[in-house]
């Protein structure tokens, strides 16, 4: 087996926390008002992830029953993509729970 090829076996001894990252700059017309914390536990941070996506799904499930074309075939295109991103976080979460 080549060793570049190999995973990394090695138990983590710390678990992952985010990095810091800012949002909220209404398409870069100012400087960042919000930020993700540095430091934050992976779990705990992906849980927040969880509650937000679940959230977006539901306020875009509730605009798609109102709409009509052409803006419903947007809508189902993300619904589609929130639905992918849920199920990823979910599983990524349930995986570090189990672990």
């Amino acid at each position: 087996m080549n060793p570049e090829s190999r995973v990394n076996l090695t138990p983590r001894t710390s678990r992952p926390v985010t990095a810091s990252s800012h949002f909220g700059t209404c398409n870069h017309a100012h400087a960042p008002m919000l930020s993700v914390q540095a430091g934050v536990d992976s779990e705990d941070a992906l849980v927040c992830a969880v509650a937000a996506l679940k959230a977006a799904y539901e306020t875009n499930a509730a605009a798609l029953e109102k709409a009509g074309e052409p803006l419903r075939s947007l809508l189902t295109a993300t619904e589609n993509s929130l639905e992918k991103g849920l199920a990823l976080a979910e599983a990524v979460l349930e995986g570090l729970e189990q672990g």
